[in-house]
Formats: structure tokens, sequence, C-alpha cells
């Protein structure tokens, strides 16, 4: 309204038509009025109670823009300027190096040993003092891991009070794994009897009785995809409000989100008999693979802080939708005998009542939690750096899956007929997961 009058009044001042004639002839009529011109001599061009002009362009409208507020584009990462009345820039591009911590897989005792001296009915059976666990009974694929986040979006109209955006981020694979080679002294795969109630041991290494080679390997990957859209809560005009100069900024999230947590255990043996009685090599392998896919919708809120030169966002998510768990179980096991070879589904672990594809669906929601800080580097580029949590409730890792209550009936080739428990059987468990830690990147607008 100020500048609306101050134009009038301009116009009154200037026009030819108009202006009185002493104005025209360079006078002041108003010179003892009391109301300042900003002029030495000349038309009046501002009253009492409005920003004084010096010159032909005021400087509350020069480049300056509004001081209080700092210049043009500072501490802004979207280029919106309050009172502006329109973005000077509009797509962003954000590019984020991750250093996550997450939540490792829970696994069984996988791999035990005994010292030399060991008798064979009490070698690597859990339970006995002399028995030491080398790898499974806790977690695995626990460390730090690196990742890449890439996030850019687009304002619709120049206000930036709507927009789109798109987000994706992946974790690199964590992996953990045991590998022993022929000639180790005493090396067992522990499991327990269902048919004795008691625990036992396959053994891979035992003097005089069988020498073999164990590996086992495992993999652990998390990824995202997010597009949604933006609209500002707070101003409602996208940070372009003359009456309040608000450069601060909350907005609303709302989009679809896709994620995605593999885990794998796969196993691998070969045996040598070393019973001249009863010669032959066994290849045995085993895989338990693990797969829970999110596909929902996602909600959100950010507040963004706009000071001088940097910028605090707050980000506070949570997606709501389906789960898909899916297991996959495998076993193969080959046995050579005089020369013939024989192979038979199943291996120690995995065994007809567990193996095969299982599936179901899940309700569930996944919340996330992010500070990001940027600082301006030029006018198109800023640093940026923060830290973000996601939480994953009730998913399935591959680990929890393994039974290690085994019916000796089972493994290869199985008794005809079979006789005591179903066991290994396969029962969805469920865990949760998490991941979070720091990002640093850097941010492109345009």
């Amino acid at each position: 309204m100020v500048f609306a009058w101050t134009v009038a009044i301009m116009v009154v001042a200037w026009h030819p038509w108009i202006a009185p004639a002493s104005a025209q002839n360079g006078g002041d009529p108003y010179a003892t009025s009391g109301i300042s011109t900003g002029y030495s001599s000349g038309p009046p061009i501002a009253i009492q109670g409005l920003p004084t002009w010096s010159g032909a362009t005021p400087t509350w409208l020069s480049g300056a823009r509004f001081p209080n507020l700092g210049m043009p584009n500072v501490g802004n990462p979207f280029g919106y300027l309050p009172g502006q009345g329109a973005t000077s820039t509009r797509l962003w591009l954000r590019a984020e190096y991750l250093y996550w911590i997450t939540e490792g897989m829970q696994t069984p005792a996988l791999v035990t040993t005994s010292p030399d001296a060991t008798a064979q009915a009490s070698a690597a059976i859990l339970g006995l003092p002399n028995t030491s666990v080398l790898f499974g009974g806790g977690e695995i694929n626990d460390d730090g891991t690196s990742g890449l986040r890439i996030k850019s979006g687009f304002f619709l109209n120049r206000s930036g009070a709507f927009g789109i955006e798109g987000e994706y981020f992946g974790l690199a694979s964590q992996d953990d794994g045991f590998s022993a080679s022929t000639g180790r002294a005493i090396l067992g795969r522990p499991f327990y009897d269902t048919t004795f109630d008691r625990e036992t041991a396959q053994l891979i290494d035992f003097p005089g009785v069988v020498d073999g080679s164990l590996s086992i390997t495992s993999d652990s990957k998390l990824r995202s995809f997010l597009l949604a859209g933006r609209a500002s809560l707070c101003p409602t005009c996208g940070g372009n409000c003359v009456t309040c100069q608000n450069t601060d900024r909350v907005d609303w999230i709302v989009g679809y989100r896709h994620l995605t947590l593999e885990d794998g255990l796969s196993f691998s043996e070969n045996l040598t008999s070393l019973n001249p009685a009863a010669p032959g090599e066994i290849q045995l392998s085993e895989s338990f693979q693990t797969e829970n896919e999110f596909n929902g919708l996602q909600l959100g809120v950010t507040y963004q802080a706009n000071l001088r030169r940097v910028w605090l966002e707050s980000l506070l998510r949570v997606a709501i939708g389906n789960n898909q768990q899916t297991a996959r179980i495998s076993g193969r096991t080959s046995i050579t005998e005089f020369g013939t070879t024989e192979t038979y589904d199943g291996g120690l672990l995995a065994q007809r009542f567990n193996s095969g594809k299982f599936e179901r669906e899940q309700f569930t929601m996944i919340p996330e939690v992010g500070l990001t800080l940027g600082v301006r580097l030029f006018d198109w580029l800023y640093a940026t750096g923060g830290y973000s949590l996601v939480y994953l409730p009730a998913v399935i890792r591959a680990g929890d899956q393994i039974d290690t209550d085994i019916n000796p009936g089972l493994l290869p080739p199985e008794d005809n007929p079979l006789t005591g428990s179903n066991r290994p059987r396969f029962r969805f468990i469920e865990s949760d997961y998490w991941a979070h830690g720091l990002n640093a990147g850097l941010q492109l607008q345009f």
C-alpha cells in the first residue's frame, strides 16, 4: 500500500499536465510546509512517514532489497526471497555421501572348534567347556558402511509454494563371513539332534576321520526410492511474504515410498573321508535369502530456518504401507562313492520341511528423522552436512530363519521311511532394523 501511494505521488508530481506550475518551473511550494522531499530543489516525491528517496531509484528498492533480511538468496537453498514475489531458482540437486551404522543380523552359532586332543564324541559340540564358537552366535553385518543419497526438487510455481521432489539412497553391501581350508585339527557345524535330544555337530575337520573346507558368506543391502509433492504450510505463499517478511519455511510432504532390505547367508562345504573302509567325498551348499519390500504412502513435514549464509532443515517423515516379506531357502548335496556321484536336495540346515519360497504381507510404518545444515559457498552452490535415522520394525532377516533343530534322518540320503520330527522347519521370525549416521554433500540450484 505504501508503495502504491508513493508511485501515485510520483505521477502527480512529475506529470507535465498535472504537476503544479511552480514544480514545473523548478520551485518548491512545500519548502516551508514541514514535508521532507529529499531534494534540495525540485518536485516533492515523499511525504512525512514514508521512506525518503535520494535519487531516481529509492534506496529501499535498490539492489540491497530488504537489508534487514540480508542479501538475496543468502541462507536459502531453494532460491526464494521473501518479498520478491518469485523464486530466482526453482530447480535444486543435492548429492550426499553417507556413513551409516546399521542393526546387525542375528545368527545362531554356525562354526565351532575344540582343542586338538578332544575325543570325537565331544568335538565341536555346543555347551561343552572346551568348545568355542568361531562364527555366529551373535550379530554379523553390523559394521559402519558407506552409501550415496541423491535428492532433487523442482518448484511448480514461481512463488515456490508447490513443488515435487525425488530421493534415492543406497548403502553399500555389508558382508561378513568365515573361511577355513583343509588341514585344521577340529572344526564342526553344531546343531541339536531332535532324535536323541542332544547337542551334536557335523564334523568338517577331525584327525583320521574327515578332512574338509568350509566357507560362509553373508550380505545385507538397504535401498530406498521416494517421489513426493511438497506444499508450503507456513508461510502459504512459499516464503514470498511481503507483510510478515518470514524467511523460515514449513512444508508438507506427501508421496510414494519404496524401500527394500535384503539379507543373505550362504554355506559351502567340501569333505573328504579319511576312513579307508568308507572312502568318498561330499560337496554341500546351502542358501538362506530374505527380502523385505515396502511400498506405501509417504507423509512428512520439514522446518527450515534460514539465516544469512546458512540454513538448518529438520525433517520428520513416516511411511505407511505394505511390507512384502519373502524368504528363500535351499540346499544341495552331492555324494561321490567309488567313482559314482549322486545329488540330493537338502543340506544340513536346509532340509525338505524348511526349503522353498515363503511369502507374506505385513502392514507397517517406517519413521525417519533428519537434520541438515547448509552453508552457502556460491549463489548456486551449498555445502551440506547432517544426521539421519531410519527405523524398520518387524522385518525378517536371513539369520533368524535358520532352525538348528535337526532330525538326522533328513540328511541326504534321507531315511526311508522317515521317523522322528519334521525338523528343521520354517517359521517367519521378525526383528527390528535401524540405520543411522552422518551425511555430507553438495547442493546445486538453478
